[in-house]
């Protein structure tokens, strides 16, 4: 090709350029304080005191002896106090239990209770319902005589009623269950009477 040719050639065609772009994408992230809530917890104490009633006479301690109280005579006079401290065996039902016989007159019972703390373990501990209920009346040595086991509202020590029991010939038995803890000391008493003196006066009380 000639110069002029040439020259023709390169004033007729465009200049093309090519121009790269580079775009750069930057991500922030805003990172915020996490909040901190402090929680303060007050703890209370109560201390709670249980007082055991005291009992009428000055209990004494029988462990856990079945027998609480024997006796074969009586003088007539007036009520007398008894208490125990029992400690229970065992954790279950438990029975109080009153033997009693009486030729020819009768027993008074009064004023029985069964104190864990401060806590009653009988139901109709002084016979004020005037029925022996939940009491319950036995004959474990058979037929007795006629004047059993019963509420009455003379020659009582408190209230309006007692338990009377003229059984006679042999011994009768009222009895009260209460639910026991082992190892628990329960403090018993009762106010027993005798009628006047007899020919066989017998009285035993029991808890097991």
């Amino acid at each position: 090709m000639g110069i002029a040719a040439l020259l023709v050639f390169l004033l007729t065609n465009k200049h093309i350029t090519t121009t790269t772009a580079s775009a750069t994408s930057t991500s922030t992230t805003s990172t915020s304080p996490t909040p901190t809530t402090t929680s303060t917890t007050t703890t209370t104490s109560t201390t709670a005191t249980t007082t055991t009633p005291t009992p009428p006479c000055a209990p004494s301690s029988v462990g856990s002896a079945s027998t609480l109280y024997t006796t074969f005579s009586g003088d007539g006079t007036s009520y007398t106090c008894f208490a125990y401290e029992w400690t229970s065996p065992t954790t279950g039902l438990v029975t109080l239990a009153f033997e009693l016989r009486h030729d020819p007159t009768f027993w008074y019972l009064d004023d029985v209770s069964v104190y864990a703390g401060a806590t009653q373990m009988l139901t109709n501990e002084d016979f004020e319902t005037g029925s022996l209920s939940p009491w319950v009346e036995t004959s474990p040595y058979g037929s007795c005589g006629t004047y059993l086991t019963d509420t009455c509202s003379s020659s009582c020590r408190s209230g309006s009623y007692c338990l009377c029991d003229g059984s006679y010939g042999c011994a009768d038995q009222v009895s009260q269950q209460f639910s026991a803890t082992a190892g628990q000391v329960y403090v018993v008493s009762f106010w027993l009477q005798s009628g006047s003196t007899g020919s066989t006066v017998y009285a035993k009380v029991t808890l097991s």
